[in-house]
């Protein structure tokens, strides 16, 4: 067989036409002589090179085969030889539809305006959407510095919509097994579309959908290939949302952060002074504080501090008190000196400076032409 990369490619992009007409058989075709020559440059090369070719051999396979099931059943195959174990139908999937609302979210006012609007507005009246061609469903990339209540958001959301909820890990999707992870994709899509109602949260995406040198041939692709073609079909009242979470945006690879994919992107920042204070008010509750505790100044003095931050200064303001109690005997209340002491043993998780590529990102993106909020 004659080799070369220019034939390797010319294969590699007849396979991505095919898919995009949905030819699968010439999709299959193409993907196997682009594996085919990759695997005779590998040998005919060395280093780092070969190990690059073998690499996207390996992917344009891992495609192949997915094409294959698509068309007849197939049983993966693991790079080390044997067959897959096929992963659990139900590790993504919450016992119980979340019980809570936006509302019950601390602060964050601008954020639950955005998506009530653009989300929980559309998904409940999709007949009022419908008259001006606006479709429920679509994506929304959540990014920003951790510990700031994203996954909470997504519950919150899907207790708004009463919709079944699919938190997905990318461990639970990610395989070694050469077309399993196209092939989890694809399972978790199928038992979601399966509910009249679902949301899909991918927590870290970034790990699942980064930006890659090939993107035509890997879980991306699968990923791509799936939602366009379950929104395409999406009749009647079914909704399905997709909802995404990052602490590291600029990974993703573009084509997820799309119109019809992620397309929204909202930044969860920092909790405003109106957070903080909820969130503390949120943690005490039930609990025996000092009349007239200065909530407002408790969430002054944690500006710069992350949700998650919040929650740790308050769980130690708890600590503190309740060994006091022990070691007096007697009744104690949470005062301000115990938040004061908490306080000043804690330090912001997220520096100033931490901040800034996210707004470099997303000014980037709006350049690019990205959708969102931020």
């Amino acid at each position: 067989m004659s080799v070369t990369l220019e034939q390797k490619l010319r294969h590699e992009r007849a396979a991505e036409q095919a898919l995009q007409a949905g030819q699968l058989r010439q999709a299959l075709d193409h993907c196997v002589e682009a594996a085919k020559h990759g695997l005779a440059l590998a040998e005919l090369s060395g280093g780092s090179i070969a190990e690059a070719y073998a690499e996207d051999a390996e992917a344009l396979i891992a495609l192949a085969e997915l094409l294959r099931g698509k068309m007849g059943a197939v049983t993966p195959v693991s790079r080390e030889g044997g067959s897959a174990t096929p992963a659990s139908d139900k590790a993504w999937r919450l016992q119980e539809r979340p019980k809570f609302r936006l509302a019950d979210v601390a602060g964050m006012a601008e954020i639950k305006r955005i998506l009530e609007d653009d989300v929980i507005k559309p998904a409940r009246h999709p007949e009022a959407y419908a008259r001006f061609k606006v479709k429920p469903g679509g994506g929304v990339l959540m990014y920003g510095p951790p510990g700031n209540g994203k996954t909470f958001i997504a519950k919150a959301i899907a207790g708004e919509l009463d919709a079944a909820f699919f938190n997905v890990d990318p461990a639970q999707i990610k395989s070694k097994w050469v077309g399993e992870s196209e092939q989890n994709l694809a399972r978790l899509f199928a038992e979601a579309r399966a509910e009249t109602r679902a949301v899909i949260y991918f927590d870290e995406v970034d790990a699942l959908l980064s930006r890659t040198g090939n993107q035509k041939v890997n879980v991306v692709t699968q990923f791509l290939m799936v939602t366009d073609g379950v929104m395409a079909s999406l009749a009647g009242n079914e909704m399905l949302l997709l909802l995404a979470a990052t602490n590291k945006p600029w990974l993703l690879d573009p084509a997820v952060r799309r119109p019809g994919r992620f397309g929204k992107h909202v930044y969860v920042g920092l909790p405003d002074a109106e957070a903080r204070e909820a969130i503390i008010r949120q943690a005490f509750a039930g609990m025996p504080t000092a009349p007239h505790f200065p909530y407002a100044q408790a969430a002054t003095v944690t500006e710069g501090f992350s949700g998650a931050d919040m929650s740790a200064v308050c769980d130690e303001t708890a600590r503190r008190v309740a060994a006091r109690e022990i070691a007096e005997g007697a009744a104690q209340t949470i005062g301000w000196a115990d938040f004061a002491a908490a306080r000043d043993g804690a330090r912001p998780s997220v520096r100033p400076e931490d901040l800034a590529p996210y707004r470099d990102w997303q000014a980037g993106a709006d350049r690019d032409g990205d959708a969102g909020e931020g």
